[in-house]
């Protein structure tokens, strides 16, 4: 409860300001008396798209020979297209800035669409073989087609989803041109995760620049920031981690003075995980297997993960 805005609230009352049916639920809320459970909903939600998505996924397995392929591809393109044009519906139309949907349910429609969409692609692709051994580039479409849909409807969790196809693309294609020829991949992989991640903070900044939704910035930075740490670390727990543990650090370093200074606490600890990592794979290697080491510099980097966000919440 704050009494002062309850106080101001009425003033505001008899100055005729607010009407009685404006001030009334502003009041109930600086009492107290109103809780969102928007939060509680979204989670709520999400996990509803989950389950819908791993039942069509245990639909396809125990009943494409029954149904059939180009049937079952029919009906889950078919849902697809329902969630799709719900979303249409009910969404915002299309603008650089951030839009506020007075429908909730519909951002995580919008997301179960698109993933029933790269499912039924993926379907498609494992029983017609229209790629052939081209098969990844189904992954870029997906991203391409999730990308476009974020931008279109303004859903972070779809633009979460067309990167993440992106870098699964790059992965997989890479990984399968290697393997064809019999050399090794993990180079080739770390480096396309190093660049990226590169390329997806760039978009975050440029986004900002540009001010062209800005507000999906942070979705680019932190997939880019565990990108590129990710590729990092892969060097580090290499055989040739002398060559990656020095850059790693001074990644870690620069991510976390930027973060400390613009109060971004996921990416510094995102940045102090990766480089605490790097030093225990160094010591490791020096001292050989310490369980009692691993405790306590868990230990000390959890404490100092605390203290650092509680100071990064008095500075705001």
């Amino acid at each position: 409860m704050n009494p002062d805005v309850v106080e101001a609230i009425g003033r505001l009352r008899q100055a005729r300001v607010l009407t009685d049916e404006q001030a009334a639920p502003l009041a109930r809320a600086a009492r107290g008396e109103l809780v969102s459970i928007e939060l509680e909903l979204r989670v709520l939600l999400y996990t509803g798209v989950l389950l819908v998505t791993t039942a069509v996924g245990l639909f396809l397995k125990e009943n494409h020979e029954r149904i059939g392929p180009a049937a079952i591809a029919t009906l889950i393109a078919a849902a697809a297209a329902a969630c799709l044009a719900y979303a249409w519906r009910r969404l915002p139309p299309f603008s650089w800035q951030s839009t506020v949907s007075p429908h909730l349910a519909a951002d995580y429609v919008l997301l179960l669409g698109v993933l029933l969409a790269a499912a039924d692609l993926a379907y498609a692709e494992t029983q017609f073989r229209v790629l052939g051994p081209r098969w990844p580039y189904h992954l870029l479409v997906v991203a391409v087609l999730a990308v476009a849909a974020a931008y279109r409807f303004d859903s972070r969790a779809v633009l979460s989803l067309g990167l993440t196809s992106f870098a699964a693309w790059r992965g997989v294609a890479v990984s399968l041109s290697f393997a064809s020829s019999g050399a090794a991949s993990e180079p080739a992989v770390r480096w396309n995760a190093l660049a990226c991640g590169v390329v997806f903070v760039g978009a975050g900044i440029l986004s900002v620049r540009t001010r062209r939704k800005a507000h999906f910035e942070p979705v680019y930075v932190t997939l880019g920031l565990l990108l590129a740490f990710g590729g990092f670390l892969s060097g580090v727990f290499d055989s040739s981690w002398r060559l990656w543990a020095i850059p790693l650090w001074i990644a870690a370093v620069l991510v976390i003075a930027l973060a400390y200074r613009h109060r971004r606490v996921l990416d510094f600890t995102i940045a102090v995980v990766a480089a605490y990592l790097g030093a225990l794979r160094v010591l490791g290697g020096m001292v050989g297997r310490s369980y009692f080491l691993v405790a306590v510099t868990s230990l000390a980097v959890v404490a100092f993960l605390v203290l650092a966000q509680r100071r990064v919440k008095e500075a705001r």
